[in-house]
């Protein structure tokens, strides 16, 4: 009968210390995970959650603050993680807060890091989804290394076979390193280009001075540019070259038609008197058409000069005559006198 109190002794004392070492884990556990305090809960979208579980930790500032409650797939390239946030924080979390997934060290858990937002945003709400930023994934970061040594391992051999070349002494380097009159000529040319290079730069100078004055309105240029009234006094100037050039014009272009006119005029009265000699009319066409009328005019005008010239021989002889002598004196006077 002892025997069996003092095992139902042994055996309360062992459950009961089980169960309170149940407790204190619960609680231990619990508490670690803020199973029993207040809690609120954020939203984020990712399109990869990088190994990302349900469970692991949620840090703010680098804290942990709550942990992974579920991901959810939104579609086929887009994640949603519900987080499970401590109530103490939910004062800091701002609106513009973005969330990323990263690594708890350089091979750790993958967790949730929340960077604070400015401040001046108001505060996250109960399920309010938060930006995101998409981190480097470590493989992807490792396939970079990888390549990237690679390239290394090219560009070594690369810089070897270049210094070969070099003390071996092939290629247009090496020459200008041995060869010291070409030096001197890259020197010199290298100097003529600082020279050209300091020209310019002082030509520039002297450009941007003239187009400041410009600017400013002085020199001829400048006052050609800003004068607003040039613009009308060269169209008053042009407006007088037009009026003087119309009034000095229109004389000759009157005289030019006046003469248009007359030569139509004897244009039509030649044509009138051609179209009569064509026509057989006048004393004219009958010369020009009749042989025998136009010798028998020759023959009247050979006519007429031998009368003259008997005609003038006779009064020569009358002059000479004395019963006319003194007459022809006196006309001579008169004539004179009338002179």
């Amino acid at each position: 009968m002892a025997k069996e109190i003092r095992n139902t002794v042994r055996l309360g004392i062992f459950v009961t210390a089980g169960v309170l070492l149940f407790t204190i884990a619960v609680y231990y556990v619990g508490n670690e995970q803020n199973l029993f305090g207040a809690k609120f809960h954020l939203s984020t979208v990712v399109n990869n959650a990088n190994g990302l579980r349900v469970g692991n930790n949620v840090r703010y500032a680098g804290i942990v603050v709550g942990s992974v409650d579920d991901i959810v797939f939104v579609n086929d390239s887009t994640l949603r993680i519900e987080m499970l946030l401590e109530e103490r924080v939910r004062d800091f979390i701002r609106k513009d807060a973005v969330a990323s997934i990263g690594t708890d060290g350089l091979v750790g858990n993958v967790i949730v890091n929340i960077s604070p937002g400015t401040g001046n945003q108001p505060r996250a709400k109960e399920g309010e989804i938060i930006a995101s930023y998409s981190r480097l994934d470590p493989n992807a970061m490792l396939e970079t290394l990888g390549s990237t040594n690679d390239n290394i391992a090219v560009l070594s051999e690369k810089l070897l076979e270049i210094s070969k070349n070099l003390n071996e002494g092939q290629g247009t380097l090496p020459l200008l390193i041995r060869d010291a009159d070409m030096a001197v000529d890259v020197a010199q040319t290298l100097k003529n280009l600082r020279q050209a290079t300091e020209s310019l730069t002082r030509t520039s100078k002297e450009l941007q001075q003239a187009m400041g004055e410009i600017s400013k309105g002085k020199g001829t240029l400048g006052y050609l540019i800003h004068d607003e009234t040039l613009p009308h006094q060269l169209e008053n100037l042009a407006t007088r070259l037009d009026s003087l050039l119309i009034e000095e014009t229109r004389p000759v272009i009157e005289n030019l038609q006046k003469s248009s006119r007359d030569l139509a005029a004897s244009s039509a009265q030649l044509k009138a008197a051609t179209q009569a000699l064509e026509d057989g009319d006048g004393l004219a066409t009958t010369i020009l058409k009749d042989t025998a009328a136009a010798n028998n005019l020759r023959d009247i005008l050979g006519n007429l000069e031998e009368g003259t010239a008997r005609f003038s021989e006779d009064m020569e002889a009358l002059k000479h005559n004395f019963l006319f002598k003194r007459y022809f004196k006196k006309l001579e006077k008169e004539k004179k006198k009338k002179d």
